[in-house]
């Protein structure tokens, strides 16, 4: 074994270790909603157990990211195929980019959806989570205007789209965009900084689907970010 493959071995138990140990944790703050002499704590900002959630999520997100990664890298991500009606999925990815959108009254969400699509061969939890992922990306780099989502049937594919109106990539950097750990973003301070694993993770869904992945953009034009799942 090379030591890229004990490094990314390393990371996938790594980072299983961490979810594992942090769902443990979530569940037993969940347990603490349940205590009556809290009832006074709940619901309020900044009390000790609505911090504690608050920290948990962000951390939960993170090290999914990282065993999604893992996965990718020690190709031990597999799908659960089935018939997927997609308007059926849509709803509940509606549902959250919704929520990310309400976190911003300057952005507006918009649905380009075909009628009729057929049913796909996927793995539901999987598609949804790479659409989303590019959704959350959109929300996080527009500051006004709109982030749409457009889905049509094409000959042999049905082809997804994340549209947004925000910041865009500059020629010079279009070639980190699938490179996990790189950034576009100059100040390293920036609060949208992550650690550059989502788009990589979705190519890999789109990969294990045997789709594509692709985007456009232009410096201060916004981007488009593209898959298709064959029919």
């Amino acid at each position: 074994m090379t030591n890229s493959e004990n490094n990314n071995e390393f990371l996938y138990k790594m980072s299983s270790h961490l979810r594992k140990g942090l769902a443990e944790v979530q569940a037993k703050v969940n347990d603490l909603y349940r205590v009556e002499e809290l009832e006074d704590y709940i619901g309020v900002k900044d009390s000790p157990i609505e911090y504690i959630q608050s920290a948990l999520a962000p951390l939960i997100g993170q090290v999914n990211d990282f065993q999604d990664y893992a996965e990718t890298v020690t190709n031990k991500m597999e799908l659960d195929l089935e018939e997927v009606d997609i308007y059926a999925m849509l709803d509940g990815v509606l549902t959250i980019a919704d929520q990310l959108i309400e976190q911003k009254d300057t952005v507006t969400l918009e649905e380009e959806i075909a009628e009729n699509l057929p049913p796909i061969e996927a793995d539901a939890t999987r598609l949804s989570q790479a659409l989303l992922n590019l959704v959350h990306n959109a929300v996080k780099f527009t500051d006004k205007g709109q982030v749409t989502i457009r889905i049509e049937r094409e000959a042999n594919n049905i082809l997804f789209e994340v549209r947004d109106t925000g910041i865009g990539i500059a020629e010079e950097n279009q070639e980190l965009v699938f490179e996990p750990f790189e950034t576009i973003l100059e100040d390293k301070d920036d609060p949208r900084l992550g650690f550059g694993l989502g788009l990589k993770i979705v190519e890999h869904i789109i990969d294990l689907h045997d789709g594509e992945t692709w985007f456009e953009s232009n410096a201060g034009q916004g981007s488009s970010f593209f898959f298709t799942i064959p029919l």
